[in-house]
């Protein structure tokens, strides 16, 4: 099955919210804090807004962020620039009006007692952040999140509100806790500790590399997709990836079918790099 938490999915929303603050991370990546408006449905981790920047006539497609945090006041985006969008949303003061809808996708599924060693990379912290964070305290022991970036400025330890112990850091240059790849220390981490599943989101190349190490320790991986999307919704299918489902090929949307899917169902050879 496809879908990897059908049970979590809330009716979305649009809303127009004010930005509450901005927090520059790095030289690439930034905070973004909205306020929450008081009908946004409870999202569940690997669910994502779908934003419009502001500025009119500039900007004709929304962009999809994971949600970082929530709580009763307000809701987290960790984004990275890339191009005029996030050049545009960084700059914003605070007080702006931010338009969107949400929360949109699935959500990486609970699995009661099993032991999840989480991998991401980049933007794709957001969701597996934020399932630690919803995780009562006597499910938070079976769950461990390893972070990998290119170099230490991009892990942005001082600049960022942590809230747990149990994570590790891995970086391309060694600048920064392990020396490699944060593959490379998932799978260090998988022969000294008993692991039941992997999660991933992250770069593509990343995920792969994920999948290649489940596949060789027997592990189940569901991972969190990142893709083009006009929509959101479903309705336009821009963003559709292959999977197999009953020995055929098919093809389905990250927005709605997804972002999580069971990574064994993918077809990996012929997922877009985005």
């Amino acid at each position: 099955m496809m879908q990897a938490n059908l049970d979590n999915i809330a009716r979305p929303g649009r809303f127009t919210a004010a930005l509450v603050k901005k927090v520059d991370l790095s030289r690439r990546y930034f905070l973004l804090v909205l306020e929450k408006p008081a009908r946004f449905a409870r999202p569940e981790p690997g669910t994502f807004i779908h934003l419009l920047p502001p500025g009119p006539g500039r900007f004709f497609l929304r962009r999809p962020f994971s949600i970082l945090d929530c709580d009763e006041s307000t809701l987290s985006l960790i984004i990275v620039e890339k191009g005029a969008g996030t050049r545009l949303l960084r700059s914003l003061p605070a007080g702006s009006a931010i338009d969107f809808i949400g929360p949109l996708g699935n959500s990486f599924p609970r699995l009661p007692g099993k032991r999840i060693l989480a991998v991401g990379g980049g933007v794709g912290l957001a969701p597996l952040y934020f399932y630690r964070a919803v995780l009562d305290a006597p499910a938070r022991g079976e769950y461990r999140l390893l972070y990998g970036a290119r170099t230490r400025e991009d892990l942005f330890i001082e600049r960022f509100d942590w809230r747990f112990s149990d994570v590790g850091f891995a970086t391309d240059d060694g600048t920064h806790g392990f020396a490699g790849t944060v593959v490379e220390l998932a799978a260090r981490e998988i022969e000294h500790s008993s692991v039941d599943a992997i999660f991933s989101c992250g770069p593509m190349p990343m995920l792969e590399a994920a999948e290649q190490l489940a596949r060789e320790k027997g592990k189940r991986h569901y991972v969190s997709l990142e893709n083009r999307m006009g929509c959101g919704m479903g309705a336009c299918r821009s963003c559709v990836v292959p999977v197999r489902e009953g020995g055929a090929e098919k093809y389905r949307t990250v927005c709605n079918d997804g972002p999580v899917f069971d990574a064994d169902g993918l077809v990996w050879d012929k997922l877009p790099v985005v």
